[in-house]
């Protein structure tokens, strides 16, 4: 009774991993889909820099939040469900640190977060670029 147990257990707990592993990045078929992704998030950004401060609304504010945080969780992804080597793994963590650092900032107060976001916002599309440069485009998969 016991074994019938355990492995009636197992067996649940085995499906279970099997249907959050297939839901887990699972919208990104390729690293092209995955970039393409993170693309439109870094435009989202891209168009709200050189504005004030008081030009900005919350909205906007929340747009920056949300566009980083969907590039970090990207990065999450390239470096769980694709196969890398070390150069790109370690591009693809410079990248999720710097989102994640616009992440923290548009957490916080509106003082000085467009400089801020602005700073973190340059290292990332440095980053993004010496991906783009060094790997994506030789091999064909930039968006």
């Amino acid at each position: 009774m016991l074994i019938r147990r355990l492995l009636m257990a197992g067996s649940f707990l085995l499906f279970t991993c099997a249907l959050s592993v297939n839901s887990y990045g699972a919208e990104y078929a390729s690293v092209k889909e995955l970039c393409a992704a993170s693309a439109k998030e870094f435009q989202k950004i891209n168009q709200l820099k050189g504005f004030m401060p008081d030009q900005l609304s919350d909205a906007d504010y929340q747009t920056i939040l949300k566009a980083a945080e969907v590039m970090v969780a990207n990065e999450s992804v390239r470096q769980s469900k694709f196969n890398l080597d070390t150069n790109t793994s370690n591009i693809s963590k410079l990248t999720a640190t710097h989102a994640g650092r616009i992440v923290e900032r548009a957490k916080g107060d509106k003082v000085g977060l467009i400089e801020d976001v602005g700073h973190n916002f340059r290292f990332l599309f440095l980053s993004c670029r010496s991906c783009h440069q060094i790997y994506q485009t030789e091999a064909g998969i930039a968006p």
